[in-house]
């Protein structure tokens, strides 16, 4: 699988006519081109509730590409700007479909930016070490990603879903409702936690509101 990283900023008197164009035009055209929208987020802590950010799978690059003829851009008025790039899997999420049992109504949008030779040990300290935790905690990883193209630093996307604001505050290792988690859990977690946070040259987190179908 390929994703495409959608980035739209909607004009700010458009962003109830950008959601009606995605849910009643856009994404059946995607899936008529055998696209899978993955989830669309919009700003709610960190960007304005008129950005967006859609990831939309499909089984290759030329499947991608064949689909940017046939689905054609919004209207014109309702979006005010467009970035696209390409998008490649680096872990066991996401998965092929998201089931609704995995849905959540708020997202932590994460970027890393990392030296490729530790993409490894990068994929592995999440895996195995936090995303266990958290996901005990009611947490949903939807996805981690890389850039298709190599650059220097790798840019990293993690998206992880939770119940509310307040839930990712829960969920922070800091938070005093760690006392509540498996202590195996915990034990697992503390050095890869440490290794992963060695690994990051920069990061930084916003919170977005999810939009289903």
């Amino acid at each position: 699988m390929i994703y495409e990283e959608r980035r739209t900023l909607a004009h700010a008197k458009s962003t109830d006519e950008y959601l009606e164009y995605c849910r009643s035009e856009y994404w059946p055209k995607l899936r008529a081109e055998g696209g899978q929208t993955l989830c669309l987020l919009s700003g709610l802590i960190g960007d304005p509730e008129n950005q967006f950010l859609q990831i939309t799978g499909f089984e290759d690059a030329a499947g991608w590409e064949a689909a940017q003829g046939r689905v054609g851009p919004a209207p014109q008025g309702v979006v005010e700007s467009e970035s696209v790039r390409l998008l490649r899997p680096i872990a066991s999420r996401p998965k092929p479909l998201v089931p609704d049992e995995d849905r959540r109504p708020v997202y932590g949008c994460r970027r890393f930016f990392i030296d490729p030779a530790d993409l490894s040990d990068f994929v592995d300290s999440s895996e195995n070490g936090i995303w266990p935790r958290i996901e005990s905690q009611g947490a949903c990883i939807l996805g981690l990603w890389t850039t298709v193209a190599a650059t220097q630093p790798m840019e990293i996307l993690l998206l992880t879903g939770y119940h509310s604001p307040t839930h990712w505050e829960e969920t922070r290792v800091t938070s005093t409702q760690q006392t509540n988690v498996d202590q195996t859990l915990r034990q697992q977690e503390s050095p890869l936690r440490n290794r992963r946070a060695d690994i990051a040259q920069k990061t930084w987190v916003r919170l977005m509101r999810a939009h289903w179908g």
